[in-house]
């Protein structure tokens, strides 16, 4: 009855802040407030989802959440129409950075937290101790926001490039290697890669693979009436002693809820070997991704290594994994050796974690508003509607905003529902960069951020919303200036001069099925 009473208590309580905010203004102790009630529910919320509570009590965390959330959305968009003095003291709750954005889009910035915030070393401590005591991971150890390290060595790879540096490096594994992967096939690549693989294991490095069942091709309706191809290669992985697991929303879900809420993947792609050398970025094990799509990879030693290290050592444990060894010491050898080649760069991995941390999000959020000279960004899926509002809002308030997008399509649906949004952004003065490619492809796959030579995200998270909010995604962030400058080099200047700057369609009819398919999509950019 206690409990009953409590829960109903707080949805009270929050609606009747609700309703007062909607009487008065909001000052900056009522956002604060409201924000910090909202991330409370949530992580009631969440909590309640993954110890497997009573359905009765899940619900009732839910609908309390969603009452906070409407109550924090309410008072921000109020703060937009304060007066000069009390919409000073609501920025002030945010960074400074942040205070011309609000301004422009009326819209409050504020981080979320993760439930854990941990250094390097945290990572790791938490990763062997599930490891040797066989402690259940549950997906609140899955959600970490890393502090940054400045001891890394950052290198920016696209194309061939990236191959022939993985693939020596892969060959070169003496104790482990790690990879977590979406886009898997049983073609020339794929095979290629699984070959090697089956020989490092043959030699004793212990190999381990995540991937995603359904981006390896592993839970379509083929394999429910025959044997496919990415069977046979997979059934090969474990034949030659390489340690696969899958992740699948539904059979991670507790409930019957969770388990209809299944449109969740785990998108990150990684390479790590020995601990000491890690890759994140977009390419994955499959030929199309390299013969013919633009995209890269970080290739990252020091500390960050660890963090990355750590992440994909948990998921694959959350996965129903199992490592050779229990022993701490023997972990720490195989898993986490002290860096043997470091840097002076600035570096950590950033995570969205299905309801938890979105720290890749917050920082796109975070650098748009606060760009002041310029911000590039090269995306194949750019159409969640809250980052397109910021992009606009940077290129009305000066910022030199520039736009890399594939002149040949990937996903027609996705292609349709970012060029959607094209009118809007070209209005404000955004440039938008159509890239045909030094061979004439025009695919894109990279997703990258940079902004006045002080900061760069890089990794697997596109720009729509499925990405930023319910998938698993992972990027390397730095504000080296020289690694941020690497990146505008050899990166976007080199994709400028290959580009086309878009031109809207000329005739009435292309307008309109651009409008129509354009919006139909938007439909399918979920909970936009």
């Amino acid at each position: 009855m206690k409990k009953q009473l409590g829960r109903f208590g707080l949805i009270a309580g929050i609606s009747g802040l609700m309703m007062f905010s909607n009487a008065l203004p909001a000052c900056a102790d009522d956002v604060q407030r409201a924000y910090q009630g909202m991330q409370q529910a949530l992580t009631e919320y969440r909590d309640a989802v993954v110890d497997q509570a009573d359905q009765n009590l899940v619900r009732a965390k839910r609908d309390a959440y969603f009452v906070a959330k409407s109550a924090y959305e309410k008072l921000t968009k109020s703060a937009g129409q304060l007066s000069d003095k009390a919409k000073a003291a609501v920025q002030n709750t945010s960074a400074t950075a942040t205070k011309s954005a609000a301004a422009t889009t009326g819209k409050a910035y504020v981080r979320e937290q993760a439930a854990s915030v941990l250094t390097t070393a945290g990572g790791i401590e938490r990763t062997i101790n599930k490891a040797v005591t066989g402690a259940k991971v549950t997906e609140k150890d899955l959600d970490i926001s890393f502090r940054e390290t400045d001891d890394n060595s950052l290198e920016l790879q696209t194309g061939e490039a990236f191959w022939q540096s993985v693939t020596k490096d892969l060959k070169a594994a003496q104790k482990s290697i790690t990879i977590q992967m979406f886009g898997m096939e049983a073609d020339k690549t794929g095979w290629e890669f699984a070959k090697l693989l089956a020989e490092k294991a043959k030699q004793g490095v212990e190999v381990i693979l995540v991937a995603d069942r359904a981006g390896a091709r592993m839970g379509g309706a083929k394999n429910l009436i025959s044997t496919t191809e990415e069977e046979k290669l997979f059934e090969f992985y474990k034949q030659n002693g390489i340690k696969v697991v899958f992740y699948d929303r539904i059979s991670k879900a507790t409930g019957v809820g969770q388990k209809l809420d299944f449109y969740h993947f785990d998108h990150r792609k990684k390479f790590i070997i020995d601990g000491q050398i890690g890759y994140v970025g977009g390419y994955t094990l499959q030929q199309e991704s390299r013969e013919k799509k633009h995209d890269m990879m970080v290739r990252c030693q020091g500390s960050v290594v660890g963090q990355m290290q750590s992440g994909l050592l948990l998921s694959y444990l959350y996965n129903g994994g199992k490592l050779a060894s229990k022993d701490a010491a023997t972990l720490r050898d195989k898993f986490f050796p002290k860096p043997a080649k470091t840097g002076a760069s600035n570096a950590r991995i950033t995570y969205n974690i299905p309801r938890g941390v979105h720290d890749v999000h917050d920082d796109y959020k975070q650098q748009i508003d606060s760009a002041k000279d310029y911000l590039y960004v090269i995306n194949p899926y750019i159409t969640n509607n809250d980052l397109i509002d910021r992009l606009a809002a940077a290129a009305r308030r000066g910022v030199d905003v520039r736009l890399v997008h594939p002149g040949s399509a990937e996903n027609p649906l996705n292609d349709a529902n970012t060029r959607f949004h094209f009118e809007k952004l070209q209005k404000a003065g955004v440039k938008i960069y159509m890239y045909q490619g030094e061979k004439g492809y025009g695919k894109v796959h990279a997703k990258g951020l940079i902004a006045d030579d002080k900061f760069a995200s890089i990794g697997s998270c596109n720009m729509d919303t499925m990405a930023l909010r319910h998938n698993y995604e992972s990027n390397v962030a730095s504000k080296d200036p020289e690694f941020v400058r690497q990146v505008r080099k050899d990166l976007f200047e080199k994709d400028f001069a290959v580009s086309k700057l878009y031109e809207p369609p000329k005739s009435l009819w292309e307008r309109i099925k651009l409008k129509v398919k354009g919006g139909a999509a938007e439909l399918l950019d979920r909970w936009d």
